[in-house]
């Protein structure tokens, strides 16, 4: 077996049983049995748990990122901007459920590494430029960055919640109403 065969199977099987077990409840032996490895191997290519579930997470932050920006076009409003990156976010989640619970599980994590938390910083530096944008040209209100990402991740996360519960069904009108909330909590609306 190659060796970047056997860290991948290692990740794999951390992905699956941390977001069905939790950090606690699933030591590395339970991983190595998981991928097909020894828990010796385990330790060939990460430190310890820790620092698998960092280049994990790192990893599934990276493929958020490059499916949140892909395919945005250029000069396009700002409402239209949020709208492309929400939506590729949305989707994201719905397509990659353990991936998604991932997230949210260790976005505020002790275990995430403060090296790994200023990657994912540097990597949404075009939300922080977007919001500026938005109070530069007046089209969204004066609110700061944590307030407008907690409000986006919010609904990405209730509408994933739900979605992977069948507590909900997904559809265009759903999404659109929804964003539409959203776009009208940020937009800058005028006085008077």
């Amino acid at each position: 077996m190659e060796a970047q065969d056997k860290k991948k199977r290692i990740l794999e099987a951390t992905l699956k049983l941390i977001t069905d077990r939790g950090f606690h409840g699933t030591p590395v032996s339970m991983i190595a049995e998981e991928a097909g490895v020894g828990a010796g191997t385990i330790y060939r290519y990460f430190k310890n748990k820790e620092a698998i579930i960092n280049e994990l997470y790192d990893i599934i932050q990276k493929d958020l990122h490059e499916a949140t920006v892909r395919d945005v076009p250029d000069d396009i409003s700002v409402r239209d901007e949020f709208y492309v990156k929400w939506r590729h976010i949305l989707e994201y989640f719905l397509d990659n459920s353990d991936e998604a619970n991932f997230i949210i599980q260790y976005s505020a994590s002790p275990y995430i590494s403060r090296t790994v938390k200023e990657e994912n910083d540097r990597r949404n530096a075009h939300l922080r430029a977007l919001i500026d944008r938005g109070l530069r040209n007046k089209e969204i209100r004066e609110v700061d960055y944590n307030t407008i990402a907690i409000y986006m991740w919010g609904t990405i996360k209730q509408m994933h919640h739900l979605y992977i519960n069948d507590s909900i069904q997904i559809t265009e009108e759903l999404i659109a109403d929804i964003y539409s909330v959203f776009w009208e909590g940020i937009r800058m609306h005028q006085e008077g």
